[in-house]
C-alpha cells in the first residue's frame, strides 16, 4: 500500500516535465540556428561563385580555341602569291612585323555562292588594344579592312617568324622568290591575365616542277 504522499509526488514530476523551454533556452536555440543558416548561405554563395568562375573560364578557353583554329587554318593555307597595292605597287605574298602580319591564303571561297577567287589576303595585327583579323575585298588594288576583334584587352603583341634554317626574326618579307616562313609565333600580353603564346605552322613551300632532261646522245 502506497503512502499518502505518493500521488502528490507523481503529479509534481509530471508538472516539471511539461513546463516547456525557458527564454534563455529559446535564445540559445535561435542563435545556433542562425549560425547554421549563415554557414549554409555562405557555402551556397561560395558554390555559386565557383560555378560562375568555372563557366567564365570555360567560355574564355572556348573563345581562345576558336582564335587558334582560325589562325591555324589561315596560315596552313598560305600561298606564294604577291599582290598589288592601291597605287599598283608590289606587295609581297607574306609581310610581317613584330606586331602583326599579312599574307595571301587559299580556301577562301564565298559562303554565299557569289563568284570570287578562292584566295584572299588576310592580316592579323594589334590595333587599339585588340588583336584583330582583317580581310581584303580584292587581292589587287584594295586595302585591308578594319577587321574583327579576336582577343580583347591586349596591351602588347610580339610576333616572330622562323625561316627554313630554324632562325627566328621579328620581321619577314617574302621577297625575293615569294618565300614563306616555316612557322609564326604570336605572344599576346593581356591585361590582368596570363600571356597567351600561340605557335603556328605555315603551308609548306611548293617544290619547283621537275624538268625532264633529254637523254644523252
Amino acid at each position: 500500500m502506497f503512502p499518502l504522499w505518493a500521488p502528490a509526488f507523481a503529479g509534481e514530476r509530471e508538472s516539471d516535465n511539461d513546463r516547456g523551454f525557458t527564454l534563455v533556452e529559446m535564445l540559445v536555440a535561435l542563435s545556433i540556428f542562425a549560425m547554421i543558416a549563415a554557414m549554409g548561405v555562405g557555402l551556397l554563395r561560395s558554390s555559386v561563385d565557383t560555378q560562375d568562375a568555372v563557366q567564365q573560364r570555360l567560355k574564355g578557353m572556348s573563345g581562345l580555341n576558336r582564335v587558334r583554329a582560325v589562325m591555324a587554318n589561315d596560315l596552313a593555307q598560305a600561298v606564294q602569291r604577291a599582290t598589288r597595292g592601291l597605287s599598283g605597287e608590289n606587295v609581297p605574298a607574306f609581310l610581317g612585323s613584330s606586331t602583326g602580319f599579312a599574307f595571301v591564303h587559299g580556301g577562301a571561297g564565298a559562303g554565299d555562292g557569289s563568284p570570287r577567287p578562292n584566295v584572299e589576303r588576310v592580316g592579323y595585327a594589334l590595333t587599339s588594344g585588340e588583336w584583330r583579323r582583317a580581310t581584303q575585298p580584292m587581292l589587287d588594288g584594295t586595302a585591308l579592312s578594319d577587321g574583327d576583334r579576336l582577343v580583347g584587352e591586349v596591351s602588347a603583341a610580339a610576333v616572330r617568324y622562323r625561316d627554313e634554317k630554324g632562325n627566328w626574326s621579328e620581321s619577314w618579307t617574302s621577297d625575293p622568290g615569294d618565300r614563306l616562313p616555316r612557322a609564326v609565333e604570336v605572344r599576346l600580353t593581356r591585361t590582368g591575365r596570363a600571356p597567351l603564346t600561340m605557335l603556328f605552322l605555315t603551308a609548306p613551300a611548293v617544290p619547283p616542277p621537275l624538268v625532264a632532261q633529254a637523254p644523252a646522245p
